[in-house]
C-alpha cells in the first residue's frame, strides 16, 4: 500500500538545537577573534599621521608648481 501523502512528518527537534548551538558558537568565536586581535600601536598611528602630513605637503607643492606653470603659460598667450 502507498504512503499517505497528507501525513505530516515532524523533524527532529534535537537537530534544531544543534544548529542553533553551532551558530551561537560561530558568533561567539568571531566576536572573540575581533576583540582579541592586536590593535594599532601609538607609534604606528604617529607614523601614519606623519606620512599623511608629508603627502599633503607634497601635494600642495605640486599644486603650486602647476599653478605657476599655468599662470606663466597664460601670460604668454
Amino acid at each position: 500500500m502507498a504512503k499517505d501523502p497528507y501525513k505530516m512528518r515532524r523533524s527532529n527537534p534535537l537537530l534544531a538545537w544543534i544548529l542553533l548551538g553551532g551558530l551561537l558558537a560561530m558568533v561567539v568565536g568571531l566576536l572573540a577573534i575581533n576583540v582579541l586581535r592586536p590593535g594599532r600601536s601609538p607609534a604606528e598611528d604617529a607614523r601614519m599621521a606623519a606620512a599623511i602630513g608629508s603627502m599633503d605637503e607634497a601635494q600642495s607643492e605640486a599644486d603650486a608648481r602647476r599653478e605657476e606653470k599655468r599662470s606663466a603659460s597664460s601670460l604668454l598667450n
